[in-house]
């Protein structure tokens, strides 16, 4: 699948060098796009961390790559990946889609274009939010694609967030929970618990979320937990939707990263 790579066009980057690929969708043959720093030496044939950021609802691919917001992020994350030397990618994954079958297919062509340049990848999918859901969403229908996963204050149950964004479902889901069951049930990652507890995984919660409740996060992480799986959850007191933000990046790295992750208790309130 051929790509055309251009500068992007980033009014406050996090750093130099950011390209944005075209690629032609799978899915419907329309025009996608992702943009890509590679912070190492661009060799292909070592291994090499490829850091898949989803953005959140009410954005696009720019926000993880955006100097400035949410008390310097993405910096802060771009440096670490630098010390890393990884490759980061930030998808458009269609806007608002929570992770419907467009977007899928989406991330699904953009990671095998990754792993045919970067054979020997680790990839870990991340995301906050909306990006959080849809990682979780997308690691649980393919877990094969992706070696770790960490989901920032995650809806585990879509149609639970259909009454706060009903517009973005029914455009990316094709209708409502009622309408469509069986899309919002294939795409509830606390119905897909098996296939998730075959990666190691990384959520945090605020407890005083109150756009994704915290349940969401605590439901997964039970599930988990009790299949013995790789899971490390931080629960933030009284922390609020962003508060999942100040968890260093390197150390929820260092968790899913780690051959010898082990299961943890989750931190209560």
């Amino acid at each position: 699948m051929p790509t055309i790579t251009t500068p992007a066009k980033l009014e406050n980057p996090i750093a130099a060098g950011i390209v944005q690929h075209e690629f032609k969708s799978s899915f419907d043959g329309s025009a996608q796009t992702f943009l890509e720093k590679d912070f190492g030496d661009g060799d292909s044939n070592v291994t090499r961390l490829v850091f898949v950021y989803l953005h959140g609802a009410l954005s696009h691919q720019e926000q993880g790559m955006t100097a400035g917001i949410y008390k310097g992020t993405f910096e802060k994350w771009g440096e670490e990946l630098a010390r890393r030397n990884a490759v980061y990618i930030c998808p458009e994954y269609r806007g608002n889609s929570w992770m419907g079958p467009a977007a899928e297919a989406d991330v699904l062509d953009i990671l095998n274009l990754l792993t045919k340049r970067f054979p020997g990848r680790r990839l870990i999918l991340a995301g906050g939010s909306m990006g959080g859901t849809s990682a979780l969403i997308f690691a649980s229908r393919n877990p094969q694609a992706v070696d770790g996963v960490i989901a920032l204050c995650p809806a585990t149950d879509p149609a639970l967030m259909f009454g706060v964004f009903p517009e973005h479902f029914v455009e990316s889901y094709g209708g409502s929970p009622e309408k469509v069951p069986q899309v919002f049930s294939d795409r509830t990652s606390r119905n897909r618990v098996d296939a998730l507890a075959s990666l190691p995984i990384a959520i945090v919660h605020g407890s005083a979320d109150a756009i994704i409740g915290v349940e969401h996060g605590r439901i997964l992480v039970r599930e988990l937990q009790e299949r013995g799986a790789r899971c490390h959850y931080t629960e933030i007191p009284e922390g609020d939707h962003d508060s999942p933000l100040q968890i260093p990046l390197s150390m929820l790295l260092d968790f899913v990263m780690s051959k010898d992750s082990k299961n943890n208790e989750p931190a209560r309130p």
